[in-house]
């Protein structure tokens, strides 16, 4: 099931992040960096996020048998302008990697774009790390192209530049199979098919 994220949820959301990371990360960030990721701290940030969330962000959990397996957080482009007042931007999509290749990625993925095209955002960019070549081609194959900027994520400090790609949101490809309802703002909830 596809849900807004619980103040409840963060200490999952908080473990989920650091496991991501250390599966997807390993090549080409410094192993002491990643060893240095707490998922204690990392569920705080998220409880203090989700305590204070901007109202044009949204930050959405997949849940399976009561536990949280995947999460999505999206809201404005702002450091974006070129992008005009109603970009948008994908800030984070995380998968539990032993479901990596499963569907569960796309699915959630589709979700939120289309919460986001539904609400009038136009267009939406992601970044991904450049030697992220897993994450470079899921992006691609969802219809988003590499626009030529790059740039360096201030917080994690690594130095590893992040490519930026961008799509129009009339162009979001839905999940094949799938009937795709846009979900509501308000209801926060959604279904795996």
């Amino acid at each position: 099931m596809i849900r807004a994220a619980a103040m409840s949820d963060s200490p999952a959301i908080g473990r989920l992040k650091v496991r991501a990371w250390r599966s997807a990360y390993a090549g080409f960030m410094p192993e002491t960096f990643l060893d240095a990721l707490d998922a204690a701290a990392d569920a705080a940030d998220w409880a203090e996020y989700l305590a204070a969330m901007p109202q044009e962000h949204r930050l959405w959990v997949v849940e399976h048998d009561g536990t949280i397996i995947g999460f999505c957080r999206t809201g404005p482009a702002d450091d974006d302008t070129d992008l005009g007042a109603s970009g948008a931007e994908v800030y984070g999509l995380y998968i539990e990697p032993d479901l990596i290749g499963t569907g569960l990625g796309r699915e959630l993925f589709t979700y939120a774009l289309t919460d986001l095209e539904t609400r009038g955002h136009d267009p939406i960019c992601v970044y991904a790390y450049t030697p992220n070549t897993t994450a470079l081609r899921f992006y691609e194959k969802a219809g988003f192209t590499k626009d030529g900027v790059t740039r360096l994520d201030e917080e994690d400090g690594t130095g590893v530049p992040e490519a930026r790609l961008v799509k129009r949101a009339g162009a979001i490809q839905r999940v094949t199979g799938t009937e795709s309802v846009p979900p509501s703002a308000s209801s926060g909830t959604g279904g795996l098919g």
